[in-house]
């Protein structure tokens, strides 16, 4: 009687925590955000990547510097104009303090059938729905 009330308390936890594990990953809205300004890059949504940046945010990157949501949609037509498709992101780690994310990452796309991959550090800003990025810098890797 003590061995299946243990193995009954064992496969309990078991899917506690398999369910609290796939709550969690549910409810990380920064990893939503990523997966949705993927799918938009590689639609070739300005409007929807654009959107997921703050009106006044910053993003640094090897094409120079762009301030508020206007210049970084620029920034995003003239990629998408050189061809860049395949766009995938990985986070490597992510911290939250207060209402802002700090997230680093790796990011890949190609040009053409050329690879191109490079790291990325992002900082969100919790608010209504998901966060939006408020400062990026992104780098691309050295061959």
């Amino acid at each position: 009687m003590k061995a299946a009330l243990r193995s009954c308390a064992i496969t309990l936890l078991l899917v506690l925590s398999g369910s609290a594990a796939a709550q969690q990953a549910a409810l990380d809205p920064s990893a939503e955000m990523q997966k949705q300004f993927a799918e938009a890059y590689n639609k070739g949504d300005l409007d929807a990547m654009a959107g997921h940046f703050t009106e006044d945010a910053m993003r640094v990157t090897p094409s120079g510097i762009f301030k508020g949501r206007d210049a970084i949609r620029r920034g995003f037509q003239d990629a998408l104009k050189l061809g860049l498709h395949d766009y995938s992101v990985k986070r490597v780690s992510s911290r939250t303090d207060g209402k802002f994310i700090f997230n680093i990452g790796e990011w890949r796309a190609k040009v053409g059938e050329q690879p191109l991959h490079g790291y990325y550090t992002a900082i969100l800003v919790q608010g209504d729905g998901l966060p939006r990025i408020m400062e990026e810098t992104v780098a691309v890797a050295a061959p």
